[in-house]
C-alpha cells in the first residue's frame, strides 16, 4: 500500500530536516531528526529535532479549494529543536543557542516551500516561547509551519 500524500509530505520533512550541517553550510549539526515516538525521544546526543503532527483539516472554501476531484487540505507541524548546553565548553545564553536552532530549521524548511513537489506551500507560522529551566542543561525551541497541499479525493495516496 503507497504511503498517503501526508506520510510522504512527513518523510520529506524528516530528510530535509536531516540535512542540516555544518557541512551543508547551516550554524549547525543536529544528531538526530526524530519524529514523536510513544516510548519517548531519545537525548543522548543533542541538539535534535522531534517533529510533531498537528491538525489536519479540510479546506472548504478559497483558493485552496481545489476542483471536485480533489481534496485540499492544510496540516500544521511543531518542529521542536531540543539541545543539552555543557556551560563549561559553550558559554553562550540559552537564548544565542536556540536562536541559531530555529535560524538553520527556518533556513532548511524554506528552501523547499512545496516540499518535494507534494505540496503547494509551506508558511511559518511562528516561534514558540523558549522553554529551559535555570539549572537544567535541556533547552527547548518550537517552530510552527503550516503546510498546504492536495491530494486526489478518492485516494489520499495521489497527490493532486
Amino acid at each position: 500500500m503507497a504511503d498517503s500524500v501526508h506520510e510522504l509530505i512527513m518523510k520529506q520533512i524528516q530528510a530535509t530536516l536531516e540535512g542540516i550541517t555544518v557541512g551543508n553550510g547551516f550554524g549547525n549539526t543536529f544528531a538526530s531528526i526524530q519524529r514523536f515516538n510513544q516510548g519517548g525521544q531519545s537525548l543522548v546526543d543533542t541538539p535534535i529535532c522531534v517533529v510533531l503532527e498537528g491538525e489536519d483539516n479540510v479546506e472548504q472554501e478559497g483558493p485552496l479549494a481545489g476542483s471536485f476531484s480533489l481534496t485540499s487540505r492544510t496540516m500544521t507541524i511543531s518542529v521542536v529543536a531540543v539541545h543539552r548546553q555543557d556551560l563549561e565548553t559553550d558559554a553562550r545564553s540559552a537564548s544565542e543557542v536556540t536562536n541559531s536552532l530555529v535560524q538553520d530549521i527556518q533556513k532548511a524548511m524554506q528552501a523547499d516551500s512545496s516540499r518535494g513537489g507534494l505540496a503547494i506551500d509551506t508558511r511559518e507560522i511562528g516561534v514558540g516561547e523558549m522553554n529551559a529551566e535555570e539549572g537544567q542543561p535541556e533547552i527547548v525551541q518550537t517552530v510552527g509551519f503550516r503546510i498546504a497541499y492536495r491530494h486526489r479525493r478518492t485516494d489520499p495516496a495521489i497527490a493532486g
